[in-house]
């Protein structure tokens, strides 16, 4: 599958600064961030919130100052002329500087958890393609991977629905702030200084997707030592027989089908499971995502191996730093054809302690 124009650029750029910047201090298990790379990661993370707050804010000036300098009793087309002029090369400059430099702090970020996105030079790794979609804010993948498809059970409506919603976010708050001014205050402040309105809260906007940006590349970035880590927990040395392995690997599919996202933290667990699972049972499958069949299988096996496989569904239902609705819905009626009870609360703080970066334990693990 080809990557798009931007993740592609992306990956070159971080190949670029790894190639300049030498090799990474590995260290310990990137998954656990000791306390000096806890440090870093603040500290890049307040910087990057910090430039992008500043880029949405000036942004926002030179078009908030078009619009004074040519004045609200100008010809319509002059006025309008002037102000989307300014206002397009402004947002293309800020859009431009914050791929950029959003590139480069997710590239410090990794650098600083001990994690080399290029661990074989020839290697064009799909670690720094994911962390190349992080910092562009681009969506994961779509199309089916690894026999499962994330939008098996999905509404294609509430899809589209969903992106329209998030593009126009920003512009209903800006519409709803300015009209709030304008019954707030007079009318001699609205003629001045209404175009300015949009500044702090655009550079607001900023630094809240960057910081959603940041926290989205320190989970990818920590997902595959994790998922190597405790799924390695969760299997240790037991001699799991085929038909177990196999409702494992149907757990994660199934995980990823209900959160509608093959995130990259998904997709590493899932490669664990399946180098664990018999070759026959994900060759050709057709519904290894089908989370029926998945509750049919779990509801036969032995309540020893039922534990074993809620275990697995649970690290799964966490890599992605998120436990949504549907997770839990998915945990409970997993848990519920098993006949056991759900301590949600024990899957919540191994979510926790995976986002801090502490150390995973076994026991947190044993005991889900």
């Amino acid at each position: 599958m080809t990557e798009p124009v931007l993740v592609r650029w992306g990956v070159r750029y971080f190949r670029a600064l790894s190639r300049k910047m030498g090799p990474v201090d590995v260290g310990d298990g990137v998954h656990f961030l000791n306390p000096d790379e806890r440090a870093a990661l603040r500290r890049i993370e307040r910087g990057a919130i910090m430039r992008a707050a500043v880029a949405g804010g000036v942004s926002t000036i030179v078009s908030a100052t078009a619009e004074v300098l040519v004045g609200a009793d100008a010809p319509f087309l002059r006025f309008w002329g002037v102000v989307i002029g300014a206002t397009v090369v402004a947002s293309t400059f800020e859009i431009l500087y914050l791929y950029w430099d959003g590139l480069r702090a997710v590239h410090d970020l990794s650098r600083a958890a001990g994690l080399d996105l290029f661990p074989n030079e020839d290697d064009d790794s799909a670690l720094a393609g994911a962390m190349a979609r992080a910092a562009l804010e681009l969506p994961n993948p779509t199309g089916p991977r690894l026999g499962v498809d994330p939008f098996r059970e999905a509404s294609r409506l509430r899809i589209v629905f969903a992106s329209i919603v998030y593009k126009l976010k920003i512009s209903v708050t800006n519409f709803a702030v300015k009209m709030l001014v304008r019954r707030m205050l007079g009318r001699a402040f609205v003629r001045a200084w209404l175009p300015f309105v949009a500044v702090p809260l655009t550079a607001a906007w900023n630094g809240v997707v960057c910081w959603l940006i940041i926290r989205e590349a320190r989970i990818r970035a920590m997902g595959p030592s994790a998922a190597q880590e405790m799924v390695g927990i969760v299997y240790g040395d037991r001699a799991a027989d085929d038909e177990t392995r196999r409702c494992a690997v149907r757990a994660v599919a199934s995980c990823i089908v209900r959160t509608e996202d093959m995130h990259p933290n998904l997709a590493a667990v899932l490669r664990e499971v399946i180098a664990r699972a018999p070759e026959s049972d994900v060759d050709g499958s057709t519904d290894l995502d089908a989370t029926d069949v998945f509750l049919a299988a779990l509801a036969k096996l032995t309540p020893d191996a039922q534990r074993f496989v809620l275990r697995v569904l649970a690290v799964a239902s966490i890599i992605d730093g998120r436990l949504t609705r549907r997770e839990k819905a998915l945990l409970d009626e997993s848990h519920n054809v098993c006949k056991m009870q759900l301590d949600l609360a024990r899957v919540e703080k191994l979510r926790r302690a995976f986002l801090d970066g502490d150390p995973i334990e076994r026991e947190r693990i044993e005991t889900l």
